[in-house]
């Protein structure tokens, strides 16, 4: 089992809480939505493994479906800690990294089960850590290369360098305003933006942080979000 101080003191070190206090919440409501988003042997797995401290904060009732991006769980424990969405992200990452620690299994299936932003925290902490939110500030951090490198191989439609990255899109015409469409939607959730100009066979985007002059983990969430729309529109949705 997970011994609860060294988890505390993990989450104050790596997930940049303000005290043991917010840690406290941070473990809580991670183990909350951990608990309600996997299945029901994983959340059993929680419950044997995480610290006694928080099994009752482990619901027991049957998990809900697993979510497609990171948003939605990091704005649920965000909710449940108080504090902005960024920090919940680097905050849950946190967790994750902790349990990887000491219990890789238990990681292992977590990260089957969650999107591809957490799931990197419970797979690979040194490589999500390069990717991560400053977390007190919310200013999103520059990738340096190495971190670039880990984050396009689950890009691999993306050109480019830590300056930017750009995706060309072939698609019909009347697929291009939708297209837009739904990326500009990602865009406004996200408080982020992306650039692009069309071609004579689809569109071209391109992800950067103009304010840094570099791409920033903010960028790779919104490149996340437009190979969503390419996808979805793409296929006709």
């Amino acid at each position: 089992m997970i011994a609860y101080q060294e988890l505390v003191e993990h989450v104050v070190r790596e997930g940049n809480a303000t005290d043991n206090e917010e840690a406290r919440r941070a473990l809580q409501a991670t183990a909350d939505v951990l608990g309600r988003h996997t299945d029901l042997n994983t959340r059993e797995q929680l419950r044997e493994l995480l610290p006694a401290a928080l099994h009752d904060h482990i619901p027991k009732q049957p998990g809900a479906p697993a979510q497609e991006s990171s948003g939605p769980l990091s704005e649920e424990v965000a909710e449940q800690i108080g504090c902005p969405e960024e920090r919940g992200v680097r905050l849950v990452g946190a967790v994750l990294s902790g349990i990887r620690l000491e219990e890789p299994e238990l990681a292992d299936e977590l990260a089957s089960q969650l999107p591809d932003e957490l799931a990197q925290w419970a797979r690979d902490p040194e490589g999500a850590r390069g990717r991560a939110d400053t977390g007190q500030s919310g200013t999103p951090s520059r990738l340096d290369r190495a971190g670039l490198e880990r984050v396009r191989q689950r890009l691999p439609d993306w050109q480019g360098d830590t300056e930017g990255l750009t995706r060309a899109v072939d698609l019909p015409a009347d697929r291009l305003t939708p297209l837009l469409n739904q990326a500009e939607k990602s865009a406004h959730q996200l408080g982020h933006s992306f650039e692009h100009h069309t071609t004579d066979t689809g569109i071209v985007f391109t992800v950067r942080t103009a304010s840094v002059g570099a791409v920033t983990t903010r960028d790779i969430e919104m490149a996340e979000r437009i190979d969503q729309a390419v996808a979805k529109i793409g296929s006709g949705g």
